[in-house]
């Protein structure tokens, strides 16, 4: 495809805010330190313009982790050193809406998705909608998003890694489940250097559709993760 008809078909599709805003008091895990957002310049203060210093951890928000995160070996790239062609990419929406609190994703869901849905491509972005992000809120009502949620188990980590996918994102605080043991889909999907993107919104209105996610980390020297903001791209039709 030449870049004009790049941007000929780009330019007719439907743009799809997938990423979380980043504000003050919203949920975070609990190993990881909170976003804060501090006004430095205001019209309001009689200042010539407005501007704010923002004080946050690498996995607040919507985020994508490095494979460094998780995998102490050589060759396990930080953040800005991830391919970036990782992130951008065709992907697929799996409705996981049936899982209760705590339960995981196993290779017999999407064994059963794929046979309403077509199969898991090669080089796919998996997206996994929990319907978690309902659960979404600020302090002092964000502990429910925190706790209990689904997360994406080991045969359905180790079948991700089988199908060749690009990467994986979810809606939960973690692509493991809420105290997970050994924390397997991190470590499987890491290991494989299929980068995880965590507290993604709006994949309800993707469960019927295949898009192509694009997601751009900060260039952070030797980072563990970074914030992003994730957009899927839709036909309109």
């Amino acid at each position: 495809m030449s870049l004009l008809q790049l941007c000929e078909a780009v330019k007719d599709m439907e743009v799809v805010e997938v990423g979380q805003y980043l504000e003050e008091g919203m949920p975070a895990h609990p190993s990881h330190s909170r976003f804060y957002k501090m006004r430095w310049h205001g019209f309001c203060l009689g200042d010539s313009c407005n501007d704010f210093q923002l004080i946050l951890n690498e996995h607040n928000g919507t985020h994508v982790d490095s494979f460094g995160h998780y995998i102490d070996k050589p060759g396990f790239e930080m953040i800005d050193a991830v391919p970036l062609e990782k992130l951008w990419g065709p992907c697929v929406t799996v409705d996981a809406t049936f899982l209760k609190d705590g339960e995981t994703l196993e290779k017999e869901h999407l064994l059963a998705w794929e046979k309403v849905h077509g199969e898991i491509r090669p080089g796919d972005g998996v997206l996994i909608d929990f319907g978690w992000m309902q659960y979404w809120d600020v302090r002092p009502n964000d502990q429910r998003f925190c706790h209990d949620y689904p997360g994406v188990g080991a045969s359905a980590a180790a079948y991700l890694v089988e199908k060749g996918v690009r990467m994986v994102g979810v809606d939960t605080l973690s692509v493991d489940k809420d105290r997970a043991v050994q924390d397997p889909a991190h470590n499987t999907l890491l290991s494989h250097k299929i980068p995880v993107v965590e507290n993604l919104r709006n994949l309800g209105l993707l469960h019927e559709k295949r898009g192509y996610f694009v997601a751009l980390p900060l260039l952070i020297r030797d980072g563990s993760a970074s914030p992003v903001r994730p957009v899927v791209l839709v036909d309109r039709t």
